[in-house]
């Protein structure tokens, strides 16, 4: 093709450089890789002295217009500062005859490997491949909160070095070069497939750079997910044309992931099955949101990408809590904690031979009873389904005198229950079940063994929900007394209990008290871990907190400021907890003072976007921005926690709607909410403010990672957030300061 020609021929290679060549101020020592969208060179620059890698992109840019256009993207690239993507340095062009030949110099990562190479060298296993994973998804979230995205994500474009730490290259160079369009040209006019393009998401076969967003860079991380996994790519067609390989695209034909793998179906497979949807909208809506179900699937909880019935919800109930669900007919399944009956009373090999004998009847009489129960809750002739609490009610009748001689199987089995009817939230009998538990245990094992104390743990969590703030003092208190007595144990184990002391006295309203000792549990852990630790860190935001509430403003101000200067340091994602924390902690403090400006900046002026997508109106009505303050309430009728929040929110929305707070009631899709259910709860707690169901826009948008989460709004700003976790409530300097904020009309 003709050079003087307006269209560079992206597929004509460059005159081939040799080394020692010069281009810009890097001297070129050898070629790393070649293909794409250019060849890759190590090289050295001189000042500062480092290696550095050159990318010379083959379509050659024509004009100035369209160099300094390349270089405004590099000024954007380079703004990216994560661990894992590599830094742009720089952009520019070097001549070649009359050409301008366009390079990037960027970060050189010394004996990286794809990551598909490294994980089949390194025999990676499934979870070690998606912990692998993860780190790619945090750091393309974060370019695409800078408002870029890749465009080009594939394995070769994502390294990994020889500690394990994930490094993206080639961030948003597409962009700047067109090559992303420009090759899906190039390959249309020869007709094979080649490259970048089978990563490509349907979207962009229209080959419309302007509606590119960053759900298709979800669409090609659900490729890299499946082929990490799989060790292929998804597709159904065997030919090498690229209209069918399109077509197949456009029409989401891809071959389920469980069919590679029979261990990767269900959740694994639902997770990459929505990444990979032809519709964006039905696709997660970003890395994060691809990032926590991953994270939900590691740790056990209900995945976003698989449909919410019950007999699902019932599975997670099973393997998060550990307590029970047992079969049903073909209508549901319902499984009793078996397992954990089981695996807490089986010997170990390392145990004496009378310990074995007595464990191994233990787990016998155990799985009896568990047998007993299941059968005589299901009636002759598999009639009317049973529910979870017929089951739970008829184990807590059959249990009485069941072990007259054994109290110690009575003990597990009650506790297991106690924790059954804590998560379908029938909290008084949950309270009863781990009492009579602890009675129990503490006669047959006594109050120092490790059952016994979590027993109390159990508790702890039972009067947390239930916002029983005295009850649960009681509790912490007498499990610090024992830890500080029990042999062996380390000054971390009583700095860690004295912490857990300092909540529950913040939650009864003992501030004074509260403040103090938090003070010496900061003070002591600085000592221990150092003060960038990050339960030194943690220790901080709630001494900050309590200063505030104690009315030392500017004290706090300054604790949070510093913690807040730490946790940007330390935190290795924006949706870390500890920098969540340390944001909301300062943020709030700003609120006590009026200065909703000042908490803006934290958020950085997050404004709220124009639609949410709301799917119903349970109650009230839904208008952005027409309140001073509006509280967002991300929430599930299936969540103990959301269930006290919202209680307790009613009294809040009493209290201060008159001073301009308006609160709002978010269901998320996320989870297994039925309308049916939402509007009973309603009924039931008499929660009056305006409730709605979303589509899950809003929840990602806020990158809520549970359930309740709150979101604070000043004129449309994100001003403060955070995860309603009881015991955590509105801290009343901050509902003070927006009383006063409005009563004085100064609302900014």
């Amino acid at each position: 093709m003709n050079n003087d020609s307006d269209e560079k021929d992206f597929t004509q290679p460059f005159k081939p450089i040799s080394m020692g060549t010069v281009i810009g101020q890097y001297v070129i020592k050898r070629v790393i890789a070649s293909g794409g969208m250019g060849t890759v060179f190590e090289a050295l620059q001189e000042n500062p002295r480092r290696p550095v890698a050159v990318k010379v992109i083959k379509s050659t840019l024509s004009g100035d217009s369209a160099i300094k256009r390349l270089e405004y993207e590099a000024q954007m690239l380079a703004r990216l500062q994560h661990p894992g993507i590599a830094q742009i340095y720089e952009a520019g062009s070097y001549n070649v005859g009359d050409s301008a030949v366009p390079f990037f110099a960027m970060e050189y990562i010394a004996n990286a490997k794809s990551i598909s190479e490294y994980a089949a060298n390194k025999k990676l296993s499934t979870r070690e491949r998606l912990d692998l994973f993860l780190q790619v998804c945090d750091a393309i979230h974060h370019g695409h909160q800078r408002g870029i995205v890749h465009r080009d994500l594939k394995p070769s474009n994502i390294l990994v070095d020889s500690n394990g730490r994930v490094k993206i290259i080639d961030f948003g160079v597409a962009r700047a070069t067109d090559a992303d369009m420009k090759q899906a040209a190039a390959q249309t006019a020869v007709g094979q497939i080649v490259g970048s393009v089978q990563y490509m998401s349907p979207e962009q076969f229209d080959a419309d750079p302007h509606d590119i967003d960053t759900r298709s860079d979800v669409y090609a991380l659900g490729l890299v997910l499946y082929e990490l996994l799989s060790g292929e790519l998804p597709y159904l067609t065997d030919s090498d044309r690229l209209f069918d390989f399109a077509s197949e695209v456009r029409e989401g034909k891809t071959i389920p992931l469980g069919t590679k793998n029979k261990s990767f179906k269900g959740e694994l497979e639902a997770i990459v099955h929505k990444a990979l949807q032809r519709d964006r909208e039905q696709r997660y809506q970003s890395a994060y949101g691809l990032a926590q179900d991953i994270r939900r699937f590691i740790s056990g909880d209900a995945v976003v990408a698989r449909r919410s019935g019950l007999s699902y919800q019932l599975q997670v109930f099973a393997r998060r809590h550990k307590a029970i669900i047992g079969m049903v007919s073909a209508a549901f399944v319902i499984l009793f904690a078996g397992v954990i009956i089981t695996t807490s009373l089986l010997f170990t090999v390392e145990e004496e031979r009378n310990k074995a004998e007595v464990a191994s009847r233990r787990a016998t009489e155990g799985q009896q009873f568990l047998s007993d129960v299941l059968t005589s809750a299901f009636p002759h002739g598999w009639g009317d389904g049973i529910k979870v609490l017929d089951i739970l009610d008829r184990a807590s009748q059959m249990l009485t005198g069941a072990f007259p001689d054994d109290p110690e199987i009575e003990a597990n089995l009650r506790s297991s229950l106690g924790q059954a009817y804590l998560n379908i939230g029938h909290f008084d009998a949950a309270e009863r079940e781990l009492l009579t538990a602890l009675g129990l245990s503490e006669s047959s094992r006594g109050k120092y063994d490790d059952k016994t104390m979590a027993i109390l743990d159990d508790l702890t969590l039972v009067y947390s929900v239930t916002n029983r703030t005295y009850e649960k003092l009681g509790i912490v208190q007498k499990l610090k007394s024992i830890i500080e007595q029990r042999d062996g144990t380390s000054r971390m184990d009583i700095l860690d209990a004295q912490s857990s002391l300092v909540g529950a006295l913040t939650d009864a309203g003992r501030i004074t008290e509260a403040r103090n000792l938090c003070e010496t549990v900061w003070t002591d852990y600085k000592r221990h871990l150092g003060v960038d630790s990050i339960r030194t860190m943690h220790e901080q935001i709630q001494y900050a907190w309590l200063l505030l509430e104690s009315g030392r403003t500017e004290e706090a101000e300054d604790i949070a400021r510093d913690a807040l200067i730490r946790a940007k340091k330390i935190a290795k994602s924006e949706n870390s907890n500890l920098l969540r924390g340390a944001k909301g902690c300062l943020a709030g403090i700003f609120i006590s003072k009026g200065q909703n400006d000042s908490a803006k900046a934290v958020y950085g002026f997050r404004e709220i976007p124009d639609k949410f997508g709301i799917e119903k109106t349970f109650q009230g009505e839904f208008t952005l921005n027409n309140d001073p303050y509006q509280l967002l309430v991300f929430f599930e009728t299936w969540c103990p926690y959301s269930r006290q929040a919202m209680v307790r929110l009613k009294e809040v929305d009493r209290q201060y709607r008159q001073f301009g707070l308006k609160i709002i009631g978010l269901t998320s899709v996320t989870k297994s909410s039925t309308d049916e259910a939402v509007y009973e709860y309603l009924k039931d707690e008499n929660i009056s403010f305006a409730t709605f169901k979303e589509n899950g826009r809003a929840w990602n948008y806020y990158n809520c990672d549970g359930t309740p989460s709150i979101r604070l709004l000043c004129n449309g700003y994100l001003i403060w957030e955070q995860t309603w976790h009881a015991p955590d409530r509105m801290p009343t300097k901050l509902l003070e300061g927006m009383v006063s904020a409005q009563t004085c009309g100064a609302i900014n």
